[in-house]
């Protein structure tokens, strides 16, 4: 009875550190870059950014370098300063995921999708979509 106490405990301290890592990589979206959009950071948020990214706003879209985008989402940030900025869904698949939130401002609310992918144990954001919503 000893030994199946003792094997169980030391399943759980083998176990529960490998679960720990886990559930600190199954986020779509890294928790540096959720607290950057909630201060309206363009520049902490851009270090999550993959070397190109797509943003797609709602009447321009392209592909921008790191400091490019940067510059895009600076200019919306200030054009939209947040209220609030509330994640509402992530999903995972292999070594890509996503984010849906939701951003509110003076200005109305906009719903982001986040697109990721894992690489070299980073999460970097490849896509970014912005898009108005009606109330």
């Amino acid at each position: 009875m000893m030994i199946a106490i003792k094997r169980i405990i030391l399943f759980i301290c083998i176990l529960f550190p490998a679960l720990l890592v886990n559930a600190q990589h199954s986020a779509a979206l890294p928790q540096d870059a959720v607290m950057a959009v909630k201060r309206s950071d363009a520049e902490t948020l851009s270090g999550s950014f993959n070397t190109n990214i797509e943003i797609i706003l709602p009447h321009k879209t392209a592909v921008y370098s790191r400091k490019q985008a940067e510059m895009v989402l600076k200019d919306f940030f200030s054009n939209n300063k947040v209220s609030e900025f509330k994640l509402i869904h992530q999903g995972r698949k292999e070594n890509a995921s996503f984010a849906i939130a939701n951003y509110y401002s003076a200005n109305g609310r906009y719903r982001f999708t986040f697109l990721t992918k894992n690489k070299d144990g980073k999460i970097y954001i490849h896509q970014i979509r912005i898009e108005k919503q009606d109330d």
